[in-house]
């Protein structure tokens, strides 16, 4: 098995994490603060990993909660000045259980995640006031930024997806378009080097990933197929060089709960077969959301992801955690397949 280092971000959170790497190499992971499923009160937080450390060390308060509710789903990125945009939304709750929705924001910081100014109303659509944003925030190749967000008809029901736009750098998103033709709910995008924006989106009703293409000529989006099996899900979907793309996560199949990953070295047309990169045993009940970044040239990755059991914790395995865990995408690959990673990088 390759090697790789497993550490605590935070202790007593279900999490959702969002992992992201600034310009000057430090990394930020924001996530929901509760240990719980959403049927708890909560706020989302920000924590950092600074280049020169291991250490992560809580960072800032990113979106409090309201009375009687939290703020737990997000969409997190940078946008063309700097400014890291985080969407949230949340439940109003009563009793532990689920009364209302919370409301779609945005947060905005301008100094590295230190602090934060929100936007309770942002101007977005009417229509994707009352949808959950989901994955990263990413800027195209016109400098327009893009996320997603997504709305639940219910249990084994289909879900609705669409896509947002930015022209002014994250002040107003006033154009949208709806992701696949069914069934789409989670969606994480990744823009590639030739123009195309894709998506890894999570179905509703066997919880399957699959992949989309956004056509910039018909301003439409195709699906492209299953990349995942039923139960393994959601995915986060990012660049490795200018030719691959690294798609990482959850299991939630009994025997396998963990998160795995696969490789396209063709800008997403194939992939290779599956990796599983972690497991944390039957007794884990809740778990995955994995978020990905590269951390250089020679294939490092850090995937942050969050679980109720953990066995490498042995007697406090049975707490919620958000983890990251550092791996070598080499070391999973053979020697044919590197020489082309490396190409590309």
């Amino acid at each position: 098995m390759p090697k790789s280092d497993l550490s605590v971000v935070a202790t007593h959170a279900c999490g959702w994490p969002n992992l992201t790497k600034l310009s000057n190499g430090d990394l930020l992971c924001v996530y929901f603060n509760a240990p719980s499923h959403g049927q708890m009160e909560g706020d989302l937080i920000c924590s950092i990993k600074k280049r020169s450390s291991s250490r992560w060390q809580k960072l800032s308060v990113v979106s409090r909660r309201p009375p009687s509710g939290n703020r737990m789903h997000l969409a997190v990125g940078s946008a063309n000045n700097g400014d890291i945009l985080c969407f949230s939304s949340g439940f109003i709750l009563k009793n532990k259980k689920f009364v209302g929705f919370a409301g779609h924001w945005l947060s905005r910081s301008s100094d590295g995640g230190v602090s934060w100014k929100e936007d309770r109303v942002p101007a977005i659509p009417q229509k994707l006031r009352n949808a959950i944003p989901y994955g990263r925030i990413v800027c195209l190749d016109d400098n327009t930024l893009a996320y997603s967000c997504y709305r639940s008809q219910g249990r084994g029901n289909p879900s609705e997806s669409w896509v947002c736009f930015s022209k002014d750098d994250g002040k107003s998103w006033d154009q949208y378009c709806k992701l696949g033709k069914n069934d789409s709910n989670e969606v994480a995008l990744c823009p590639l080097d030739d123009g195309r924006l894709m998506g890894a989106a999570r179905t509703h009703i066997d919880h399957h990933v699959k992949i989309c293409e956004f056509s910039t000529s018909s301003k439409k989006w195709y699906e492209k197929g299953a990349v995942t099996l039923p139960m393994q899900h959601p995915g986060d979907l990012i660049k490795i060089g200018s030719k691959s793309l690294l798609l990482s996560y959850g299991l939630r199949n009994r025997g396998l709960m963990g998160f795995a990953a696969r490789l396209s070295l063709d800008g997403g047309k194939t992939w290779l077969p599956p990796w599983t990169l972690h497991q944390c045993g039957d007794k884990a009940s809740d778990l995955g959301y994995p978020s990905t970044v590269c951390l250089d040239k020679k294939g490092n990755i850090m995937t942050a992801f969050y679980t109720d059991h953990e066995p490498t914790f042995k007697a406090n395995a049975a707490k919620y955690r958000v983890l990251v865990k550092r791996w070598n995408l080499f070391d999973w690959m053979n020697d044919e397949n590197r020489k082309l990673v490396l190409s590309g990088m």
